[in-house]
């Protein structure tokens, strides 16, 4: 039995680049610094299968996205390669409010690298002699399009917050104005907006969004709301 298990710890969020023909990890990028391990390159194998399978048994785009306990791996194929976004979620998370964004990213991951090295990915594939070394830099891209992601977040963030404060009885009447000027670009404060009254509602609203999805909040270091504030 092969255990694919790895320190989710120390490396919550991982991208593995593959090329969809031969399964070759040519990339594999992680929030953290970690080296590529022996084992990588097996893990890819075993999601290159996976995908393969899917398109046999009649899903002709292949996996779009698996969860496995609190793991969940986002594929997200292009014409040479596809991306695989591995986070971890502990079992009471939720991603789904945080979707968009994180099927936007594994796409524009694909897109990048195979804008920037369709070069080298055509004579590579004709030979299917792929060299990784050549792809070594693309976690520079990587950290550009987490960047470019930053702002979006950050604006998913507070409507989301401002959501669950009406969940949590905050009066629709201080939250959707709110939601209508982030909407527009603008920044806002949004404790000083809300009336002290509103804040122990508000609090248990910033709680659950914090932790709902808490690893997509770190990918793109959007800054928090501190619920002791209030």
């Amino acid at each position: 039995m092969i255990d694919f298990e790895y320190d989710r710890i120390s490396n919550p969020v991982e991208v593995f680049v593959i090329t969809r023909d031969s399964g070759l990890l040519l990339h594999k990028y992680t929030i953290i610094n970690i080296p590529e391990n022996p084992r990588d390159q097996l893990f890819s194998g075993f999601l290159v299968a996976l995908n393969n399978f899917a398109k046999e048994m009649h899903f002709p785009a292949g996996v779009s996205l698996i969860r496995s306990g609190d793991l969940e791996a986002r594929f997200s194929s292009g014409e040479y390669v596809f991306a695989v976004l591995m986070i971890q979620y502990p079992r009471s998370q939720s991603s789904a409010s945080t979707e968009p964004i994180l099927s936007g990213l594994a796409k524009d991951i694909v897109d990048r690298f195979e804008e920037k090295y369709e070069d080298q990915l055509i004579k590579q594939r004709k030979t299917q002699k792929f060299r990784p070394k050549t792809y070594k830099n693309f976690f520079k891209d990587i950290d550009a399009i987490i960047n470019q992601y930053g702002e979006e977040s950050h604006e998913l963030y507070q409507k989301l917050v401002l959501v669950e404060g009406m969940y949590a009885n905050v009066p629709q009447k201080w939250c959707i104005p709110l939601i209508e000027r982030i909407g527009g670009g603008e920044r806002v404060d949004i404790i000083k907006e809300i009336p002290d009254m509103y804040h122990r509602r508000l609090k248990k609203a910033i709680k659950k969004v914090n932790y709902n999805s808490k690893p997509v909040w770190d990918i793109f270091v959007v800054p928090l709301i501190d619920p002791s504030e209030l």
